[in-house]
């Protein structure tokens, strides 16, 4: 059963046009980003224009990052004090993800499952009950 998203009476759905000023990571990740949108029945507005365009550039950004710890590594020598410290990248993944969350957030995904699991047994409030 796919999760509901409350509809606001005010955003008539529609599909936005992709901005022609994106890097071509980030026109890779708004594709990405709406076909998997589409595929999950969460419905946009062409007023999401603006958030799908973040979400793709943060995307794009989180993508080159990691390419950089990929290729650096994760953690540098200081030539100063050879003292071992995070990369830069590394720093940079932490804040940009925390930011495409809450881009997604407002987009209408959560973290929370969709469908709550089944569950075996009694729960704790039937016990609480008696």
């Amino acid at each position: 059963m796919p999760r509901t998203v409350r509809k606001d009476p005010n955003l008539k759905p529609g599909k936005p046009l992709k901005p022609t000023n994106l890097s071509d990571r980030a026109a890779l990740e708004w594709d990405r980003l709406t076909g998997e949108l589409d595929s999950a029945q969460i419905e946009v507005s062409t007023a999401h224009r603006t958030l799908l365009s973040l979400a793709a550039t943060i995307a794009a950004d989180i993508a080159k990052a990691w390419d950089t710890v990929k290729r650096e590594g994760e953690y540098l020598t200081s030539a100063k004090t050879g003292a071992v410290q995070a990369h830069p990248a590394s720093k940079r993944l932490d804040a940009l993800r925390r930011d495409y969350i809450k881009v997604l957030a407002m987009l209408g995904i959560r973290t929370a499952v969709a469908v709550p699991p089944e569950r075996e047994g009694p729960t704790l409030e039937d016990i609480l009950n008696g």
